[in-house]
């Protein structure tokens, strides 16, 4: 039974279901113990959560790409049975970035140990066995639907720092993760006031101060990894070998446009995004000091952009364009570019100020950037070896001037969180 309903699971995904409401009629059949078929479908629902671990996902992948795609209880069922899956595994075998997931998340492995699994998961949300089956099957296709993504944190039982895509040194780590709080702390506070001014002028600058405080702590981590080489060869080393990677899931519509928006971001901060508009999801690679900024302004100024562009509108009574796809594609097109530019001057002028502040560090910066950049770019062709270049089109004159404006009055930098799914 566990093999059948395996594979009827399979063939729904690639798109023939009559196996499935097979497998369902026999499953939910009077005359088999709740036991028996309870023992099956975890059988089945455990193993297609290792079979996402083998294809790159992670617990904030399947949370995110799960409520898009299913129903509340069903996206429960998977992240119960995600946890329980993870419990298996010993804490040393669990990449602590795994660890970090799954607490965010807030899953408990409540998916029993013994006993009817499934009928006890169910009584515990009232839900009928017609009901229970149904989301255990949707779960199941769910599971065997989702498509491989680049492997970035090695899966459950082969975690440790050797061979780690973007693993970092314990050094690296303790500074990132004692000055890198700070920078969070502070971007957050000044965001926080730059949303509540009523003056345009006043959110800019603090928005700008935002960024400049980015860039600046991405170059003092450059010039820590430089200051600890004895030599400009040791320095690239140093700073150059611990690219990492991030993963910002998208809501539809407009993909194309708000991966742009992410692109620029990325850009303007010395990363690299490469998106997925079938999954929805933009991987941004680039050095660790710089990543959790990346994401917390991405997230943020994906937010903002969906808000602006309702608050933008025209009213009916004046025709409605702004309702029209070609206005809101071309406002986020707009929107994107500008945000771009903007980002990009307050890293050059912060980098300026930098340079002009701490005399003599060109020379040694310039290494530990370069070496940077080199292995954003070495990962990059590694995880994505048939990568290509898109553009984004757009056709109203009228949506790219509200973009425009909407992107000159944006804060750049939010008090949102990271690791959650933006707009």
């Amino acid at each position: 039974m566990q093999t059948r309903l395996c594979d009827a699971a399979g063939a729904a995904a690639d798109g023939v279901p009559d196996f499935l409401e097979c497998a369902a009629y026999d499953l939910a059949d009077p005359a088999l113990p709740a036991q028996l078929v309870d023992g099956v479908v975890d059988d089945c629902l455990t193993g297609g959560v290792g079979r996402l671990w083998e294809r790159g996902w992670q617990p904030l992948d399947v949370a995110e790409f799960a409520s898009r795609r299913l129903s509340a209880p069903a996206r429960q069922l998977v992240l119960d049975v995600t946890a329980h899956q993870a419990a298996r595994y010993s804490r040393a075998t669990l990449d602590p970035r795994w660890r970090s997931q799954l607490e965010e998340l807030g899953t408990s492995p409540h998916w029993a140990t013994d006993g009817a699994h499934l009928t006890r998961w169910a009584s515990r949300r009232r839900l009928d066995r017609v009901e229970t089956i149904g989301l255990a099957l949707a779960a199941l296709t769910f599971l065997y639907a989702a498509p491989r993504l680049a492997q970035v944190l090695p899966p459950p039982g082969r975690s440790g720092a050797a061979g780690r895509v973007g693993a970092a040194g314990a050094g690296e780590r303790l500074r990132r993760d004692e000055a890198g709080e700070k920078v969070l702390h502070r971007i957050r506070a000044l965001l926080a006031k730059a949303e509540s001014t009523e003056f345009p002028e006043e959110a800019e600058a603090l928005s700008s101060k935002a960024q400049a405080l980015m860039t600046k702590f991405s170059l003092d981590q450059a010039m820590l990894a430089a200051n600890s080489a004895k030599s400009s060869a040791g320095a690239c080393r140093a700073a150059g070998a611990h690219a990492s990677v991030r993963r910002v899931w998208l809501r539809a519509p407009y993909l194309n446009a708000k991966a742009l928006l992410a692109s620029v971001v990325a850009k303007a901060n010395r990363a690299q995004a490469v998106s997925d508009t079938h999954t929805g999801h933009v991987t941004i690679v680039g050095a660790e000091a710089d990543l959790s900024l990346v994401e917390l302004l991405v997230t943020s100024l994906l937010l903002q952009a969906d808000r602006a562009m309702l608050a933008a509108s025209p009213s009916a009574g004046a025709g409605g364009h702004s309702r029209t796809r070609s206005w809101r594609q071309s406002f986020l097109v707009s929107y994107a570019t500008r945000i771009g530019q903007r980002l990009t001057e307050a890293s050059e002028a912060s980098m300026a100020e930098y340079d002009a502040g701490h005399p003599g560090t060109s020379a040694r910066l310039l290494p530990a950037l370069t070496a940077r950049e080199h292995a954003v770019q070495k990962l990059v062709a590694e995880l994505f070896p048939r990568i290509r270049k898109s553009a984004v089109s757009t056709s109203n004159p009228a949506g790219w001037e509200a973009g425009k404006r909407a992107a000159d009055l944006a804060d750049l930098g939010a008090r949102r969180g990271v690791g959650r799914a933006a707009s």
